[in-house]
């Protein structure tokens, strides 16, 4: 039996659990990856009785939500959303809208669409260490029977670390980007008071 001195004992024990740990932390191709994108709310309301009909689409050229980049392989490993990318967003962006005293309703005159351009976050795994770097981009259209406003908001973020890229990390950087998205929608000044003039 070959013996090992004490030393070099703790290296191999050191070497066997950062192995086993980076394992058990690794982003594996069936997580989900929860999307939670924060919505800026409004500390009071700027309108009254201004409503629109509110429509969505998600034209994204992938319907992933994240992918994962190995280290000398040439295929992507994507990553789904546990929410519905839409869904997820729309709401997020409406609860802004409602909360500077807008309304959606059926059958308005006036119509907001929100649409999901890219959303994205890609990990460059390498063996020791991993880097993040995540995109959005919404489209806000708001149309009236007089004309229309299009504006398209986008956000880019990164992460870096060692060793191998978490779920959390994932998470992270898309929530964190999307976030930043739609602050960037809830204080855009021209958007509000087109939809403040117009509807």
């Amino acid at each position: 039996m070959k013996m090992y001195s004490a030393k070099k004992l703790k290296t191999i024990l050191i070497a066997t659990a950062s192995i086993l740990l980076s394992a058990c932390a690794s982003v594996s191709q069936n997580d989900l990856v929860n999307l939670t994108p924060s919505s800026t709310l409004s500390a009071k309301q700027i309108v009254s009785g201004k409503t629109f009909t509110l429509t969505s689409q998600d034209i994204r050229t992938a319907q992933y939500i994240a992918e994962i980049k190995m280290d000398g392989q040439e295929q992507v490993q994507p990553l789904h959303a546990k929410q519905n990318v839409r869904q997820a967003y729309t709401s997020a962006i409406y609860q802004q809208f409602y909360s500077q005293g807008f309304a959606k309703t059926k059958n308005s005159n006036n119509t907001l669409n929100v649409k999901i351009v890219d959303a994205v976050a890609k990990v460059d795994q390498k063996s020791m260490k991993f880097a993040i770097s995540g995109k959005v981009v919404i489209q806000i259209t708001a149309e009236t029977p007089n004309g229309k406003f299009v504006k398209s908001y986008q956000g880019t973020g990164n992460k870096t670390g060692s060793f191998t890229a978490s779920i959390a990390d994932v998470e992270e950087v898309i929530n964190r980007v999307s976030g930043n998205v739609l602050a960037n929608i809830a204080k855009d000044s021209e958007l509000t008071n087109y939809m403040k003039g117009n509807f």
